[in-house]
Parts: structure tokens; sequence; C-alpha cells
């Protein structure tokens, strides 16, 4: 057995408290390429933590006969901060109640933080340049001072996954079936987990703007290159935040099934040795974040929805109406809500009840819509 768990413990903010991080590590001392996997960063997204439990349990089974190839490093949980915010019996995981922001936004740039140190150190190696760039960001990482609980949380997780060649970064949305957010430097060499995982979209972005957890990784490669452009530098890490469908979508049978797909990749990568099986027939083709239409409520109430996720909608179509009970005129409380591309209709809300510009849908489709923050808060 190759398997070692770590407990790392986060700066303490008040007396008598530590919270920690628990880390599975596989195959630490193997030759083959590593994996980073980490569930829900958003600390409510449940179905996240169910794939990577069902994930861990063929994962000991594989060590238990000796077929891991390569280091696979796994957080069943990434955020014990996060997991303490109940407030009554809500779970409020997705934004630091301390006033730090959401828990996927804001993530360091190794860019700006690595580009000065490298000017002398590049050679005219590539898997070389691969080594000396790993090891700037350890350096960079490791001169970083955590003044709080949650810094403290970036710098592990970040020091960790900035070693992988696969980050996987696991959350869900609210309501939605499963869908991929990839760098287009990682467009198509991810596609067979996309196909294994049954994404119904996959969006494509290299900078989202958000700081998200993923683009930590990928980015740094392409925007290196381009300051260097005299030196080899490959597209070293594969990363993607994979989104479990929605909050409700917890149960044994689809954890296995998503922690299948995990699994599969690994084989296929090589770290581990098995029959990942044929690739299964891809469920969409790949699209710019640019092209996702995010729909926003014109008003407050509740929504109720004509069109059901997986519907191929046109722009114009009707997806939801929403329903104003204050209006003064019963008669004109209904206002219709209306996708404005053409796409896969792929969440909507849970809750119903609804506020100006509060998420209401999304759909992926094919036009620009828009530049700069791609995301959602």
């Amino acid at each position: 057995m190759t398997r070692i768990t770590e407990r790392h413990a986060l700066l303490s903010e008040t007396p008598g408290t530590q919270r920690v991080v628990t880390i599975h590590r596989y195959g630490a001392n193997t030759d083959g390429k590593k994996a980073y996997i980490q569930a829900a960063l958003h600390a409510d997204e449940t179905p996240a933590m169910a794939a990577v439990h069902h994930l861990l349990q063929s994962l000991e089974d594989a060590d238990s006969k000796g077929l891991i190839n390569g280091e696979i490093v796994v957080l069943p949980y990434a955020n014990p901060i996060g997991l303490d915010q109940f407030e009554d019996d809500n779970l409020l995981g997705r934004t630091h109640l301390g006033g730090e922001g959401n828990f996927n936004r804001g993530w360091f740039d190794l860019t700006e933080m690595t580009k000065d140190r490298l000017e002398s150190r590049l050679t005219e190696s590539p898997d070389r340049n691969v080594a000396i760039i790993r090891d700037a960001m350890q350096e960079v990482l490791s001169e970083t001072i955590p003044t709080t609980e949650f810094s403290s949380l970036r710098k592990l997780l970040a020091s960790e996954a900035a070693r992988a060649d696969f980050v996987f970064d696991l959350h869900c949305d609210d309501d939605s079936l499963p869908y991929l957010y990839i760098s287009d430097l990682n467009w198509p060499d991810c596609q067979d987990f996309a196909a294994d995982f049954g994404a119904a979209a996959v969006m494509m972005a290299e900078n989202s703007g958000g700081g998200s957890f993923d683009e930590v990784y990928t980015r740094p490669w392409a925007e290196l290159a381009r300051l260097f452009p005299n030196k080899p530098i490959p597209q070293a890490t594969m990363s993607m935040t994979v989104e479990h469908r929605g909050r409700p979508d917890v149960s044994d049978e689809i954890g296995a099934k998503d922690g299948d797909a995990l699994f599969k990749f690994l084989i296929r990568r090589g770290l581990v040795e098995g029959d990942a099986g044929p690739i299964p027939e891809a469920l969409c083709e790949a699209t710019g974040t640019d092209a996702c239409e995010i729909i926003e409520s014109p008003g407050a109430g509740f929504v109720t929805y004509c069109k059901e996720l997986g519907a191929q909608v046109k722009k114009g179509d009707q997806i939801a109406t929403l329903i104003d009970l204050a209006a003064e005129d019963p008669t004109r409380a209904r206002t219709p809500i209306y996708a404005s591309t053409e796409g896969i209709f792929f969440t909507r809300r849970q809750h119903k009840a609804v506020k100006p510009g509060l998420v209401v849908g999304k759909v992926a489709g094919t036009e620009p819509l828009k530049a700069g923050y791609l995301l959602e808060d």
C-alpha cells in the first residue's frame, strides 16, 4: 500500500480552534505523472464530495493490487472553513462569511509572481523548463505569508496543485446537468474525460477573468511562453472545473458514476494500471465560456420554468416566467424570461424565489456574448 494520509492545520484565528485539511497521497515515490483532485472548494457542493468518496474506494483497491503508477493526491474536502458556515440548518459554503469573498475567486497569479525570477533560468530544453517553472512556483508560494485562515488555505492548496500535471477542481451547480469549465489550451486533450463524465456542456476560456482555482495552473504556461518566445515552454498542466450536476444530486449511484469517470481518466493517463474501456460518444462539442448566456431575473418574485434541462433553445425562446406577487394588477403579474442565444439550457434554480439580478438559468451557446469577466459570482 502506498497511501499516506496527511492532516494539515490551517492558521488559527481564534483561541482554541484549529481547522484541518485532510490529504490522501497515493504513489508518492513513483516516477509517473501527478494528479491533484479536490472536492468542494465551494463547501456546500456535496456531489463533488460524493464523487471523491467513490474514487477513493477505487484507488484503495488499485493500491492494494500494486497498480498505482503515478502520484495521485486527493482532498475529500478542500474547504473546512466553508464546511463550518452553517446558518440555522443551511450550509453557506460558497462565500467566506468573514468577508474574504468567493472561495473560488481571486487565486494566485503565478505568471506575475514567477516571471522575473525565470529570466535567467530558462533553457533550451522543454522538460527542463517545466521543472524550472514548477520550482519557481513553489518558491514564490513558499514565500507568501498567510495572515488569515483563508490565506493559509489558499497557500496549502495552491502549493500542492502547482506540482501536478492534472488538476481537477470538483464543484456542482444549483440545479444542473453535468458540465465542465476548461482552458482552451487543454482542448481536445481532455475530450475523453468529458465523454466518460457525460458532460452536457463544455465551456472553454484561457482566462475567464475571475482568478478561479483551475486557471491558476493552466494560464502560466501559455503566458510565460508568450513572455519568453525564444524558450520552449510546453502546456504542462491540464486543469478543469468539474460541475457535478446540482446540489440535490447526491447518491451512491451518481457518486460511483462520477468517481468512475475520474478513475478512468487516471487509467487513460497512466497513473493507474488498468483498462478504462472504450471512450463513449461525447454528448457535446466544446464551446466558449464567452458564449454562455447567464440569464438573470428581471425582478422580484418567483420563477416557473417552461423548458426542461437539456432542452435545445433558440434565441427568443421563453425558458421561464417571473411571477410578481406584489403586482397591483394580478393579471399582469407574469413576465416572460427569454433566452438571448441558441444552445443547450443546462442550469436553473433549485429555489424558485428570486430577486432582481439573481441567476435563473444558463444556456451554452456558440456565439460570443461577452468579454472580460465571464463567470457569475
